[in-house]
């Protein structure tokens, strides 16, 4: 038998080269926990993984580092870093006074994939292609939010949940998704000019397509954090694919169908208008015709259907169940309603600035509710300061909405449901919400649909309120309706399952 003999010169070189490499590793995860130089401050990270722990219960961790940290406070997303903006002041001075500085967005794995490679508005990175979408996006859109189109798109679906609600007697049943038909019909008419419906196959599929990716998208992946499992996906990556791939193909048939009954002289919805463009910049030449291919067409319209229905569903969710929980503010909602609007007719956009209360009461729900407590994550496009504190490129910058929607310096009892708070001495609301309240964003990235949406969550409430009483289920009256979904690190909404019983008032 052989026997190996090592010299002593090569063993100390093996034992000189392991202590190196280890001295290089431990420097690595050292290196992978520390901020840099003028960082605003933080918890301790671990190494590689960062702050993980502390982000799946963010809710909850956010609030103590306000506490603790101040206004701005730094984590460790993996080994990137991440400022977590926490009062009015420092998110202006982000995103308004120094906005060029950090108007730029993350590369997130998940969402590259999400968005074929980042060829949304959303997610896009500042740019000339960004402001060419967007462009294109806000025109769009603030076409379907003039009056009469909007007030068509809400009225033509709501026949056909008034019949499910009707039929519904002394039945309990979840809000969230069948309230939920109403708004993925609203931005379906809008930009497919297809309406279903309600409880139709196709319908509920897209729910649960849309569902399903949003649940994945909310946590994130763990490949996501760690790149390693970009090759060695795990079984939510997995799952992630499959579902990834019946979003994409639901658009994309989409995309044939109005190629094949295109007609310049008709256009009837938003996919129509973006086909259009394309054809005109395609035949005009213009050297900008490449930035509308049918991957950016179809990443358009995407985006504006999934901001359309998923915050809206979430704030309506909450709204269903805030009524329900606080009877008397419902019946005084109802109340005010029945006086100025009658019920004779359908509210109007018309109608607003004369229902104070009831538009007391829906600022109060995106407050109380914050459907997008940590918003869209911008980054930082150079080095910068916040506060004080330096901000080196590519920092992840997130707004705390929950912060400044609870924050106990600015609201009087933040956890109370309470709409008049906004009101003044003579009942009447201010001509725009608090600056703390902060739904939809601010600065260059503001939400491009929020317009939109708050017409359309007008609209909506105040038909619901006007024609229906929602209550608990009789049995659970001393049940909060409110508990919220701890499995969503991020999230800040109520159960899915959560159920009410409803009544027709007339």
């Amino acid at each position: 038998m052989a026997v190996l003999n090592i010299s002593g010169d090569a063993y100390l070189n093996v034992t000189t080269l392991l202590v190196a490499v280890g001295t290089l590793v431990a420097y690595a995860l050292y290196r992978s926990t520390r901020r840099p130089a003028g960082f605003p401050p933080g918890p301790a990270a671990l190494p590689l993984v960062g702050n993980i722990t502390q982000f799946f219960s963010m809710l909850e961790s956010a609030a103590e580092f306000k506490k603790k940290y101040g206004p701005i406070v730094s984590l460790k997303m993996g080994t990137s870093n991440v400022v977590l903006l926490n009062n009015i002041e420092v998110v202006k001075e982000a995103l308004i006074k120094k906005g060029l500085d950090f108007v730029g967005r993350p590369s997130i794995h998940s969402v590259s994939l999400i968005t074929e490679g980042y060829k949304d508005i959303a997610f896009t990175d500042y740019g000339p292609q960004w402001r060419y979408q967007r462009k294109l996006g806000h025109t769009a859109i603030r076409h379907f939010a003039q009056k009469e189109h909007l007030e068509k798109l809400v009225f033509t679906v709501i026949p056909g949940i008034a019949k499910i609600l009707d039929d519904l007697g002394d039945k309990s049943f979840a809000p969230k998704w069948t309230v939920g038909q109403i708004v993925f019909n609203i931005l379906s008419t809008l930009c497919f000019a297809k309406q279903y419906e309600f409880n139709q196959p196709e319908l509920m599929e897209w729910i649960s397509i849309n569902q399903e990716l949003s649940g994945v998208a909310s946590t994130g992946l763990p490949s996501d954090i760690l790149p390693i499992f970009r090759y060695l996906p795990t079984p939510k990556d997995r799952k992630f694919g499959r579902v990834l791939k019946q979003y994409h193909a639901m658009y994309y048939k989409e995309l044939q169908k109005h190629r094949e009954s295109f007609d310049t002289e008709n256009i009837h919805d938003f996919f129509d208008s973006l086909l259009l463009t394309q054809k005109e910049n395609i035949e005009a030449g213009e050297e900008g015709a490449d930035r509308l291919t049918d991957t950016h067409l179809v990443q358009t319209v995407a985006d504006i259907f999934g901001a359309g229905t998923e915050t809206t569903i979430l704030t309506l969710h909450w709204a269903v169940l805030l009524m329900a929980e606080h009877p008397d503010i419902q019946e005084k909602v109802a109340m005010e309603i029945d006086e100025v609007i009658g019920r004779n007719r359908m509210p109007s956009l018309d109608d607003r600035g004369s229902v104070p209360f009831t538009e007391a009461t829906i600022w109060e729900i995106f407050r109380f509710g914050s459907a997008v407590p940590f918003g869209v994550p911008h980054t930082a496009m150079t080095d910068s300061k916040l506060h004080g504190y330096r901000i080196t490129k590519g920092t992840l910058v997130m707004i705390n909405h929950f912060a400044l929607h609870y924050d106990p310096d600015v609201w009087t009892e933040p956890k109370k449901f309470k709409p008049e708070r906004f009101l003044n001495d003579n009942g009447q609301l201010p001509a725009k919400p608090p600056e703390n309240l902060l739904p939809f964003g601010c600065g260059r990235r503001v939400c491009l649909g929020e317009d939109f949406a708050k017409k359309e969550i007008f609209l909506l409430f105040t038909w619901l309120c006007s024609r229906y009483t929602f209550y608990k289920v009789p049995g659970n009256m001393s049940e909060s309706l409110l508990k919220l979904n701890r499995a969503l690190g991020f999230a800040h909404q109520p159960l899915d399952d959560a159920e009410v019983c409803v009544k027709k008032r007339f």
